[in-house]
């Protein structure tokens, strides 16, 4: 299904990973199973397994980090079944889902084709046609707004006090003062509506030249389509994925709000590496990016 496979080493750093793959052999009735731990660079929060069958065939189990995170990666899951493509679910136990292996390579900018692009434009709008019944965790539905500032506020206060004490006072201050003067462009978006959040091609498998599915449904919820178009550099042809979003429904005008959203994602991948103590090491790359991108915005000032 994804990246590359790496055999468990027998070191104590990793009996953690162990503990948990031993816990679902049990409990899902895979004691006869062989897994494989999947690595790859970006994986930040849950622990995957490729598992081989004694049949020949094969599973995907992934184990959430959070509740939260295993809520919404099966309530997506379930709900897209038959409109986007996605695995299905085979069994679920909090905080682990085992599903289905799909075949294929995840996505990487290099090795996209135009049609790729413009078939995965029609699917983020696919995407996006399912309207939300307000902005928020859906898994929560009590917690939803009309507002769409709300829960953005509420996300941003969360990921400025991760940083308070890891950043500078002087860019915090001016991170500040840009958020509290375009937040309410956050009026005019497309929404609300089911968004992915974390729609890149390292969450696509693609197979034969076309896509067999759309993973890690964690970060989804109800909110607005212009926060799936933060990733939009990263697909080789935005020609191609706009119009093939467009053959489906109007294109939202992201760019308006790009700045606030790029500043609110680099601030929450800093807050969530450091809370996690990860910014030095595993997650130095993607911390290094986000706070050049936070450091080199002279509108910040």
């Amino acid at each position: 299904m994804m990246r590359s496979y790496t055999p468990i080493p027998r070191t104590a750093k990793c009996m953690n990973v162990r503990e948990k793959m031993n816990k679902y052999k049990e409990r899902f009735g895979l004691e006869n199973a062989h897994f494989t731990l999947i690595e790859h660079d970006d994986a930040m929060v849950a622990t995957v397994f490729k598992v081989d069958l004694e049949n020949n065939q094969h599973l995907i189990l992934k184990i959430c980090s959070k509740e939260d995170d295993y809520l919404r990666e099966l309530y997506f899951l379930n709900y897209f079944q038959g409109k986007v493509p996605v695995p299905k679910v085979i069994k679920s136990d909090s905080p682990a889902i085992l599903m289905e292996y799909l075949p294929g390579t995840i996505l990487k900018k290099e090795t996209l084709t135009s049609n790729l692009c413009h078939e995965i434009g029609t699917l983020l709008a696919r995407i996006h046609l399912e309207g939300s019944p307000g902005y928020g965790d859906l898994t929560a539905p009590q917690s939803l707004s009309s507002d769409p500032r709300i829960p953005f506020r509420l996300k941003f206060e969360e990921e400025f006090e991760e940083c308070r004490d890891h950043l500078p006072s002087t860019l915090l201050t001016n991170l500040r003062k840009y958020y509290d003067r375009h937040i309410d462009l956050l009026l005019n978006t497309d929404g609300p509506c089911i968004i992915h959040r974390d729609f890149r091609p390292g969450n696509i498998i693609a197979n034969l030249g076309k896509v067999e599915g759309i993973i890690d449904w964690s970060a989804a919820r109800g909110s607005f389509a212009e926060q799936d178009f933060y990733s939009l550099d990263d697909w080789s042809n935005k020609e191609a994925f706009l119009s093939g979003y467009a053959s489906v429904r109007k294109v939202p005008d992201y760019e308006r709000v790009m700045p606030l959203l790029k500043l609110a994602k680099a601030m929450g991948v800093i807050g969530f590496t450091v809370k996690r103590g990860t910014w030095e090491n595993k997650d130095s790359k993607i911390y290094r990016l986000s706070r050049n991108y936070l450091e080199s915005k002279s509108f910040f000032c």
